[in-house]
């Protein structure tokens, strides 16, 4: 499993069916209204675990021999992959233990210990920095740890399985707005997308702060590692994985940037005008159609919807926090 293909895509999406939520397309007439297109919404945050990475995490702990479950997996993650991963151990009877940021969300943190992972919070509140410590805790307890983005199965099941389904809803999609943050879901989704349809749109979306993709782009070359920065967007902070960028790189068409005020509000638009919580880091699509981060759009527009999982006193800071 060196490459990222169709066959390994539709691997991931046999595997996963039956065993997730087939989560909806929903028509948006107010943003389809202010974008001047039709606009759907994917609503990936309904999903069992509230985002995505459940897919990644069924479909990776699938691949592994007894011998490579025998000691237990490891992930390091911002909340979601932690998630995914903890889901799937448990639903497989494996030891696992998640490493997360010290800056992790409460709900997150909460929903794993729940799932019955071991939970071990790192002296960092970046996700980078996070992920080198978890990498010399792993070496001593010699578990198998899983990438939470820089991995073909990870990239196949997050990102493909999601394309197929929504271009099986919806075949006559020509843009696609996905949240960008290690690049796992976006460059297994662009991977899709683009093979059954070169013409499509791939426009990725990220923290201004933390805009690994973009600055990847600019310089040539993944910008494995960034600074951390203090968001409650921190599913997308972080640098880009290697072998995500090698995707991406001639696959997205644009990348959009939004600052953190502008995110929060793409929160509060969304349960104004939809009545749906989602979190900061994927509300980062929302606010880039509202603060007109996305240039002319043609044909029928799906923005992925991520994640759901945000604690109540975060949402209560979002809804309170005064406009800048």
């Amino acid at each position: 499993m060196h490459q990222l293909s169709l066959p390994l895509i539709q691997q991931a999406v046999s595997f996963l069916e039956g065993k997730i939520r087939r989560t909806p397309l929903e028509y948006s007439p107010v943003l389809s209204d202010r974008m001047k297109v039709p606009i759907y919404f994917k609503l990936e945050f309904l999903q069992t675990t509230g985002s995505f990475k459940i897919r990644g995490g069924l479909f990776y702990l699938s691949t592994l021999t007894s011998l490579e479950t025998k000691k237990g997996v490891a992930a390091c993650s911002a909340g979601n992959h932690g998630l995914g991963v903890a889901y799937a151990a448990q639903k497989l009877g494996i030891p696992c233990t998640i490493y997360v940021p010290s800056s992790v969300d409460v709900a997150k943190y909460e929903k794993i210990k729940k799932l019955g992972a071991e939970v071990i919070k790192s002296p960092f509140s970046g996700y980078d920095d996070t992920y080198d410590w978890a990498l010399k805790q792993v070496a001593k307890t010699e578990q198998h740890l899983i990438s939470a983005f820089d991995d073909v199965r990870i990239m196949a099941s997050n990102g493909g399985s999601l394309a197929h389904e929504v271009l099986t809803d919806l075949p006559e999609a020509r843009n696609f707005l996905i949240p960008v943050g290690g690049g796992g879901l976006s460059a297994g989704f662009a991977y899709y997308v683009k093979e059954k349809n070169p013409q499509a749109r791939i426009i990725g979306c990220q923290h201004q702060d933390s805009p690994a993709l973009h600055l990847s782009l600019q310089k040539g070359q993944a910008m494995t590692r960034l600074p951390a920065v203090e968001t409650l967007a921190g599913a997308i902070e972080g640098g880009i994985g290697e072998k995500c960028f090698g995707i991406l790189k001639d696959r997205v068409s644009d990348v959009a940037l939004v600052s953190e005020e502008e995110l929060i509000e793409g929160v509060r638009w969304m349960l104004e005008n939809h009545q749906y919580l989602i979190e900061p880091s994927s509300a980062v699509v929302i606010a880039s159609c509202l603060f007109s981060r996305i240039k002319k759009l043609e044909g029928p527009t799906v923005i992925v919807l991520s994640g759901r999982n945000v604690n109540y006193g975060t949402l209560q800071q979002i809804i309170t926090r005064k406009k800048e």
